[in-house]
Parts: structure tokens; sequence; C-alpha cells
């Protein structure tokens, strides 16, 4: 059953293991710069990327900040998550890097296995993407961290919004 496309129904929506086209098992790299310090950070440094640390660099990169750094710079603070968001849903989620598939893995365990962090260490154990504890903490913390700052988890991990999950699943802007 494994090599199925396997998806599981959770209140009336569907989370597939495989978001279009992007494995929740791969590439899969913990880091432990969230969204919302990066940003913060990348204002106190007027935008220039040379000028943030190496945990910030990933992050940047992973969300394709440069794409709509000019918005995020010229835009009060309260506007960011929307940015952001609309810029997930669109691109193909194998254009991000792993903090932006985080929030996501995150809401599929939640949502298809098991509410909270210790069926999230499992779940990475489990699915031979880390056997470290600290592997599985740091995506945890980004996931849950960065889907919470964007208003789409809950602090536990399962899905706040939907219709944001559903059009990132369907491709939809």
């Amino acid at each position: 059953m494994d090599g199925l496309k396997k998806s599981i129904k959770a209140s009336d929506n569907i989370l597939p293991e495989n978001l279009r086209g992007r494995s929740l098992h791969t590439k899969v790299i913990p880091t432990v710069c969230n969204l919302k310090n990066m940003l913060h950070k990348l204002m106190k440094v007027h935008g220039d990327f040379e000028q943030l640390k190496q945990w910030e660099k990933r992050s940047y990169k992973a969300y394709l900040i440069e794409e709509i750094k000019e918005s995020i710079m010229t835009s009060p603070q309260y506007a960011w998550k929307d940015i952001v968001r609309e810029h997930i849903l669109s691109r193909k989620p194998s254009s991000f890097g792993a903090s932006v598939i985080d929030i996501y893995l995150v809401a599929y365990v939640a949502e298809t296995i098991g509410i909270g962090k210790n069926e999230f260490f499992k779940y990475i154990k489990n699915k031979g993407i880390s056997d470290k504890n600290n592997s599985a903490q740091a995506i945890w913390q980004v996931g849950k961290g960065d889907g919470v700052y964007l208003e789409i988890l809950h602090d536990n991990g399962q899905v706040r919004d939907w219709n944001f999950i559903m059009k990132w699943v369907e491709g939809k802007q």
C-alpha cells in the first residue's frame, strides 16, 4: 500500500501524503529559524540578505522571500502574513524549501495520524525522515510555529484554515 497515493479524510477534507508532487518524506531538513523572526531581522537589516545569519538565510531561501521582498519591505507588519500566504499558493510546493513543507507535514500528521508533538516525533521516526529527537523537534518547531504565525495551524498542529490548506492541495490561488 505504500506505493499507492494515500490520502485520509479529515473534517470532510482530504490531505494527501504527497503535496502536488512534493513528497513529505524527502528533503525534510531540520532548521531552527522561524519565518516571523527572519522577517523581523530582514526589516532590521533593511533587506540586506548578506546580514542575515546562516539559519535566517535558510528560511529566507526556503520561502523564496527574494520574490516578495519588495512587498514585505514596503508593507506594514500586519500585512506580511497575507503576502506570504498568497506567495505560497502562487507556486508549486516543490519550488519551496523544507520550512514551508514543514507546515503541511505538521498538519498532515495532526489530521491523519494523531495530535501533538509525541505523535509527530513517532511519525518522523517511523517514516525514516530522521531518527533523532533534535531533528524532529526542529521540524515540529518550525512547521508548527510558521503555521501558527501564518494562521494556517492551531497551536496543537491541527488545521485552522481549511480553505487555505485545500487551495494548497488543489493548486488554486
